[in-house]
This record gives C-alpha cells, sequence and structure tokens, in this order.
C-alpha cells in the first residue's frame, strides 16, 4: 500500500540527499536557463533586441539618449525579455500505480518531489498534478518555503480507485488553463488500452507544453511469473480471469511488455517528447542524476 505521511516517504535522509543532487545540479545546469527561458516578447533584461520610434505614452526611462545624440530621433532600446520557467510536475495517480514493492506511487511520488526540489532551488515555479477521475492540483509556486506544502500535498494524496483513463485526466487537467511551460508526466504507462497512454501525452504535447516523460515499472511486471493457474484482477475495473502460466504464455506476456516498451520509445522520439525509463529498484536520486545531464532521456 502507499505511504500516507511525510515523515514515511520523505525521510531525513531522502531530503539530504537532495540537498546534496541540488549542488551537483547546479554545475550541470549553470548558464543554461537563459538560452531556455528567451521569449519573443520585450522586457527589460540585459540582451538587447531592437530599436523603435518612441511615441506618446512610452515610458520615456527607455530612451537610448546615446542613439538620440548620433541621430536626433527618440528611440527606445527594447531587450529580450527571460521569463520563469513554469514546470509542471504530473504524477499517475491511477489505481495501477498502487502495485509492487515498493509501490509504484510512492517511487513516483519521490522522483517529483526530488524534480520540485530542483526546480524551487533554481527559482522555477512549480505545480503538482495528481492525473485521476478527479485530478487534484497544487498551483505554482517558487521560493524553498514552498517545499513542505509540496511534499504535505504529494503525501497526502491518495492513489484513486476503479476505472480511469489517462487521455481524460490529462483533458480534465488541461482544463484548468496551466500556462504554458515543462511538463513532466510521471507514469508506470498502463492506461485503460494500449493506447491511452500515447494519446495522454498527445494531450500535453497539442496544448503547447515541452514535454517529458518519466515511466516507471516494476521489475516483476517484465515477466509472467512461476508457471501454474492464476485468478487475476484488473485493479481498476474489477475483472476477474482465470490463466494458466507456462512457457509458452510466459514467452508471449514478455513479448508483449517488450513490443509496447518499443511502442513508447518510437512514438516518443517521433514526436520529440523526452523518455526517461526507470525502475522501482533503482535509486531515485541516480534517476534524477541521469535525467539532469545529457543524454539521460531517450530521443
Amino acid at each position: 500500500m502507499p505511504l500516507d505521511s511525510v515523515d514515511d516517504l520523505f525521510d531525513a535522509a531522502f531530503l539530504g540527499r537532495l540537498e546534496a543532487l541540488a549542488l551537483a545540479a547546479r554545475q550541470i545546469v549553470k548558464g543554461r536557463q537563459r538560452a531556455e527561458r528567451r521569449s519573443a516578447r520585450h522586457g527589460s533584461s540585459i540582451e538587447f533586441a531592437e530599436y523603435r520610434q518612441y511615441v506618446s505614452g512610452d515610458d520615456f526611462r527607455l530612451i537610448d539618449w546615446s542613439a538620440f545624440a548620433r541621430w536626433r530621433q527618440l528611440v527606445l532600446k527594447l531587450f529580450i525579455e527571460e521569463e520563469d520557467l513554469h514546470v509542471h510536475l504530473l504524477v499517475d495517480a491511477t489505481a495501477s500505480m498502487n502495485w509492487g514493492e515498493p509501490c509504484k506511487y510512492d517511487h513516483v511520488r519521490r522522483m517529483a518531489a526530488g524534480l520540485a526540489f530542483l526546480g524551487l532551488a533554481n527559482m522555477d515555479r512549480v505545480s503538482i498534478g495528481a492525473l485521476g477521475p478527479k485530478p487534484g492540483i497544487l498551483p505554482p509556486a517558487r521560493g524553498h518555503h514552498r517545499l513542505f506544502t509540496i511534499l504535505k500535498y504529494l503525501a497526502g494524496t491518495p492513489v484513486s480507485s476503479g476505472a480511469c483513463s489517462l487521455a481524460r485526466a490529462a483533458d480534465l487537467w488541461q482544463s484548468s488553463q496551466p500556462r504554458r511551460g515543462l511538463v513532466i508526466f510521471l507514469s508506470d504507462l498502463w492506461g485503460a488500452d494500449p493506447a491511452d497512454a500515447l494519446a495522454a501525452i498527445d494531450r500535453l504535447r497539442y496544448a503547447k507544453h515541452e514535454v517529458a516523460v518519466i515511466q516507471v515499472v516494476d521489475p516483476m511486471e517484465l515477466r509472467a511469473g512461476d508457471p501454474g493457474e492464476y485468478r487475476l484482477e484488473s485493479c481498476e475495473s474489477g475483472d476477474q480471469r482465470t490463466v494458466v502460466v507456462d512457457q509458452r504464455m510466459a514467452r508471449e506476456y514478455e513479448k508483449k511488455v517488450a513490443e509496447y516498451g518499443e511502442r513508447v520509445r518510437q512514438h516518443c522520439r517521433r514526436n520529440q517528447v523526452a523518455l526517461l525509463e526507470t525502475r522501482t529498484d533503482q535509486d531515485v536520486e541516480v534517476l534524477l542524476m541521469k535525467a539532469l545531464v545529457q543524454g539521460g532521456f531517450v530521443r
């Protein structure tokens, strides 16, 4: 079962490792932000854009008096505006995430906490969304003081029960009209059907966000299990089915899992969506470092 307290989900040792990760991240990403956050709008940063003729009502403080001395014309000196980066962390809270040891939902919440920590340390605006039948949203904010609010929200948001389409959940989140930015979708990508998770990714792309996907898999999901007869129950629909696992069935299962993984990779590569594949038996801090360095995501 998923953990439901801040102290259990994000203990002091985990937070201490995030502090060390933030220090390393500053060296990795130093100098990148300016190129990534340029806006077409004009503002007051230090990078010159163009001149424009002064008209009545303009801010006289923007007049370039050196240009006036040369050309005898009043002109404004305009600059490229740098924008805050809005980072939207979307955590899959559907029923399929409530599985494994450690639980997949706990794993992605720790990943989200680490990404939120890095975003806040970098003075980005960070929001959290829990995708389910009734998506929850923690509005964007920045500053270290917001970290505990984010940790409390993640720990206090339960995994949902019952069937839920990831594409529909993405639509419901988008209906809140989030500002365009970087969307990091953390999910096992097991949707209502084989096309559902890919449709959810497309919904985010169509909304003009920059999209990255972190796919989490429990190692036990990659194999059919020991030979025998099993009574399986869908964690979302509640449907039950009896299956017999033998060598042939196990090979077919593993083939289909591998084919779906390749389908996800091809879809993300074709649509220029960054993809990081993770397993619940991997350390969160190692995965976050992998996501930071060049080549950490599959392209």
